[in-house]
């Protein structure tokens, strides 16, 4: 398939647009060496490009690092700018390194951003809402004679920035390891700043043509499962067999795990989710089953 069709905008226009947007985040680092850094490893990856080829508004930019070092310093740099905004030192959040042993009995070492209290963390409690009521929780915003490129909510996994950029650190390194974590195809083409590179894999652009779910396998398959929900509403289609693979990889899961289910509920709502966590943590795990849930579910999220 020519990677230069014109359903939405082509890839010449797109690698301008995205040349530009990740020039402009750029330059808003104060910081010369970590700036350099980021610019020789920075990746655009995700629903950012799939929303431009089939000319739709970009509700954000998903940004990605190559390597551990740089994801976990731009992590520190704009939590301590996020920290200079705040007084309430028991609050604060911080970056912290984590080794893990994902659902396929694989070690990964993770960066993350430790939270107190919520698990999430937000420039204000209206910014909070805010955040939560936009699409993929994008806010492009520049708060009158606020920086354009500030932190305005942190989780785990993510510094949400306004200006409509969101740094990815829960995963790093090269495009087809990052995309070891994504679920479905049409997500997959990239655009490499460094090398002012865009990549259009044939699959991708099958599947944004016809608009069809293409469920590649995931470590996450819960969040596959509500993210279906959102496409489904965008008038995507997705096969019952589809549908299987995702629920196949559920059922392998066992969710009474507190750490299972936490690490599965990653990119959920932060909020809810991290009630749901807080009211299992100290309930015994003979005790945790599909009634008792439901009853913690139905009032945390009623």
């Amino acid at each position: 398939m020519n990677p230069e069709f014109q359903y939405g905008k082509n890839s010449k226009t797109i690698k301008k647009l995205l040349f530009n947007k990740v020039n402009d985040w750029l330059q808003s680092i104060t910081d010369p060496d970590l700036r350099a850094k980021v610019g020789k490893e920075v990746i655009v990856t995700g629903g950012s490009i799939a929303s431009m080829l089939l000319g739709q508004p970009v509700n954000d930019y998903d940004l990605y690092l190559r390597t551990k070092e740089t994801t976990k310093k731009l992590a520190e740099y704009y939590v301590a700018q996020f920290n200079k905004t705040r007084n309430d030192a028991q609050y604060e959040p911080f970056v912290e390194e984590k080794s893990i042993i994902n659902c396929k009995g694989v070690a990964e070492e993770r960066v993350c951003i430790f939270v107190r209290s919520s698990g999430v963390a937000a420039e204000t409690q209206e910014t909070y809402q805010y955040f939560e009521d936009q699409p993929n929780g994008s806010i492009d915003d520049n708060a009158g004679d606020k920086p354009k490129y500030r932190p305005v909510f942190l989780s785990a996994n993510a510094i949400t920035l306004s200006g409509n950029v969101q740094l990815v650190i829960r995963f790093y390194g090269e495009p087809d390891q990052i995309h070891d974590n994504f679920d479905f195809v049409h997500a997959m083409s990239y655009y490499d700043y460094y090398k002012n590179l865009l990549v259009l894999p044939s699959e991708a652009l099958e599947s944004l043509l016809s608009k069809t779910l293409k469920y590649k396998g995931s470590l996450y398959p819960i969040c596959s499962l509500f993210r279906t929900k959102k496409f489904l509403e965008r008038g995507w289609r997705v096969s019952a067999g589809e549908q299987l693979k995702i629920a196949w990889q559920i059922s392998e899961l066992n969710l009474q795990d507190i750490e299972t289910l936490m690490e599965q509920l990653t990119g959920c709502d932060a909020t809810y989710m991290h009630h749901l966590i807080e009211a299992l943590k100290n309930v015994e795990t003979k005790d945790i089953n599909s009634t008792y849930v439901a009853a913690i579910i139905d009032r945390i999220f009623g």
